[in-house]
């Protein structure tokens, strides 16, 4: 009986250990098979997030590019007009334009001296303006408005400018280039005042700016005696009335009109008008 035991007892012994080594093995491999899956699931966040950051860069660098492209200087090089000149109408809109040309387009742009968005239109596009003028290909009328006085320090900056502008246009319109010299240095970030800023031109300084763009004396003294501020403010109200009626009731500046609509000032609005 005590043999047969022990046979028994040996039998169990061996038995409880193959299966204790059984539970074992299976845990590893369970374990390996965790860290494996940890493995695979961090590899594809890592590819997923590398394809997150490539996509994000090509964004910014593509939004980089188009803004480039919708805000690059037009023409950039050219320089200043030397063909056109300026008349003023009773009315006070002032035609800039190459003599003896028939023009492709014929262009209306209303402005304020105090705008910002303005001296960005010029920024962009005064070189292409001085060029298509000067290639007898564009004539353009200038409508100078005044609602941004209220936003000047002197409260008249605007009406002041646009008279400085007659004036210009009025006494020194047939020197080639000079008008359009003289606009451009308006709205030149050196010398256009900041909306809401703590001063603006006197006049004597416009009429100092107007020497500087080669304007001669008796548009200096008409700049300087204030002569046509209260004609450019009586125009620019009307000028108003006029680009409320064009734009439906929203007025603003910078507008550029051709034939009676508003333009969508893209990147090629002046080289389609005049192609």
């Amino acid at each position: 009986m005590a043999s047969a035991g022990g046979k028994g007892s040996g039998k169990a012994s061996s038995a409880s250990g193959k299966g204790g080594g059984g539970k074992s093995g299976a845990s590893r491999q369970s374990v390996a098979a965790a860290r494996r899956s940890g493995r695979g699931n961090n590899r594809t966040q890592l590819i997923i997030g590398g394809i997150a950051v490539v996509v994000i860069i090509g964004i910014v660098v593509f939004g980089v590019v188009l803004n480039r492209q919708q805000t690059a200087t037009q023409a950039e090089g050219y320089g200043a007009s030397t063909q056109s000149v300026a008349t003023a109408s009773a009315d006070g809109v002032v035609t800039v334009s190459k003599p003896g040309n028939t023009p492709k387009a014929t262009i209306d742009i209303y402005e304020d001296a105090m705008c910002p968005a303005c001296a960005e239109l010029e920024r962009q596009f005064g070189q292409q303006i001085n060029q298509e003028l000067d290639n007898g290909n564009l004539t353009v009328n200038y409508h100078m408005v005044d609602f941004l006085n209220k936003a000047s320090a002197s409260g008249d900056y605007s009406s002041r400018a646009a008279g400085a502008l007659l004036c210009v246009a009025q006494e020194s319109g047939s020197q080639a280039g000079v008008y359009m010299a003289y606009h451009s240095a308006l709205f030149a970030s050196e010398n256009q005042p900041a909306e809401n800023g703590s001063s603006d031109l006197s006049n004597q300084q416009l009429a100092d700016l107007a020497k500087t763009a080669g304007a001669g004396d008796s548009a200096q003294s008409c700049i300087s005696s204030g002569q046509n501020v209260a004609a450019a403010s009586t125009a620019a109200a009307t000028f108003m009335t006029n680009l409320g009626t064009i734009t439906g009731g929203r007025a603003g500046t910078p507008t550029v009109v051709h034939n009676g609509t508003p333009v969508t000032l893209n990147t090629d609005w002046l080289t389609n008008l005049v192609s």
